[in-house]
């Protein structure tokens, strides 16, 4: 195997095991311990953490290391701020002209997994990758905080199915207002999502 192929396959199981919580916030991300499991050498293992820096799923220390990043809940507030403003820039982009396929259900009973999907069609029918880019590295970030987001609101399949067939029919006013009251909620559960994030 080659040392791309194997930086990419290190690259896709460490960011996988960080989006399911297989990688706690805060844990000390040791080359050689992720080598050792992974089959590989320290080398390749460097460069994915690094490139996994670059996505903000893992921070670089001087002098102490890789880890998984800790949240707490002014950053969590930021990161839904941050996602409601990409996905405002998406919908003035699309304009009137909103075209979202709301049929896909490969996500059915995985509510992280349907948000993250939903999001990228939206960023996809703006035409501009850089939106698509964008929706990619929030949704790696907000996927494991929305792994445990169902604990605590109730109804976020339904929530998620108000927003799918405003955007089936087009209505980029109610998609805006929807997502709004989507972050908004989060953001004052903020630190109820950080406490369920960070529970054993």
């Amino acid at each position: 195997m080659n040392a791309g192929a194997t930086t990419e396959r290190v690259h896709d199981a460490v960011r996988r095991m960080i989006l399911t919580r297989g990688l706690r916030p805060g844990a000390r991300l040791d080359p050689a311990v992720l080598a050792d499991g992974l089959a590989t050498s320290a080398t390749p293992v460097r460069e994915a953490l690094n490139q996994l820096c670059g996505a903000g799923l893992v921070d670089a220390r001087p002098g102490g290391g890789f880890h998984v990043p800790m949240i707490d809940a002014p950053a969590l507030a930021d990161l839904y701020r941050w996602n409601e403003e990409v996905i405002g820039i998406i919908l003035r982009s699309a304009g009137g002209r909103l075209a979202v396929d709301t049929r896909e259900q490969e996500h059915a009973g995985d509510i992280a997994g349907a948000t993250a999907a939903f999001a990228e069609r939206l960023a996809r029918a703006s035409g501009n990758e850089e939106h698509l880019r964008a929706m990619r590295d929030i949704n790696a970030r907000l996927h494991a905080v929305r792994l445990v987001e169902g604990s605590l609101i109730a109804d976020t399949d339904q929530e998620l199915a108000r927003l799918a067939s405003a955007a089936g029919r087009g209505e980029v006013a109610a998609l805006r207002i929807g997502w709004r009251r989507y972050h908004r909620r989060r953001q004052r559960l903020a630190p109820e999502i950080v406490r369920a994030l960070l529970r054993d």
